[in-house]
């Protein structure tokens, strides 16, 4: 019995260093890179906000349009819909004074973007932002994107995850074989 305990210990540990760890995901955010723009629309796409960054002039509207198939929430700082916001729908902001204004998507840890709006400078805390709610604006289209990227892919990630997890099984299989082989009594 000792013997047998050995070998299942021995099965597990080789399993736990062969498989290895899944790559962690936040559940949202901009997996692909981070984006900057100019123009009057932040698309949720993805689960990312497309730009990420977008600067407007004080006083200026955005609008921001679910196009995922999922829904999302905006929150700033003293703005934003908190609200679901379900895929099709889109609201407006007014950004009246200077500052940044950043914003998160609750649902989605990661899934974050901000307004500048003129220089940057100012409080930013959201006292001026005016929102409407609900409105089915039609999206203008962004002016200028400049997009950062990295090279990432969760491809081989994943595909590494499912070939170690069959070769530990494999491996598993193999031990237990062996073990059942010899504990059968001769015939």
């Amino acid at each position: 019995m000792a013997r047998r305990n050995a070998i299942v210990m021995t099965a597990t540990i080789l399993t736990a260093l062969i498989v290895p760890a899944a790559p962690a995901a936040a559940g949202g955010g901009c997996h692909s890179g981070v984006t900057q723009g100019t123009g009057d629309t932040v698309e949720l796409v993805e689960a990312c906000f497309t730009p990420t960054t977008l600067q407007i002039q004080p006083g200026g509207s955005v609008t921001f349009v679910n196009t995922d198939p999922m829904v999302h929430n905006v929150g700033g700082n003293l703005w934003g819909h908190f609200e679901d916001l379900d895929p099709g729908q889109a609201f407006s902001a007014t950004f009246d004074e200077s500052g940044i204004y950043p914003y998160a998507c609750w649902y989605h840890p990661g899934m974050t973007g901000a307004i500048v709006v003129g220089d940057g400078t100012g409080v930013g805390n959201g006292e001026s932002v005016t929102v409407a709610s609900f409105q089915q604006p039609e999206p203008s289209p962004v002016v200028e994107i400049r997009t950062v990227t990295r090279e990432a892919s969760s491809t081989p990630a994943v595909t590494g995850w499912v070939v170690g997890s069959l070769l530990g099984i494999g491996i598993g299989l193999g031990i237990a074989a062996l073990v059942r082989r010899r504990t059968r009594p001769a015939a």
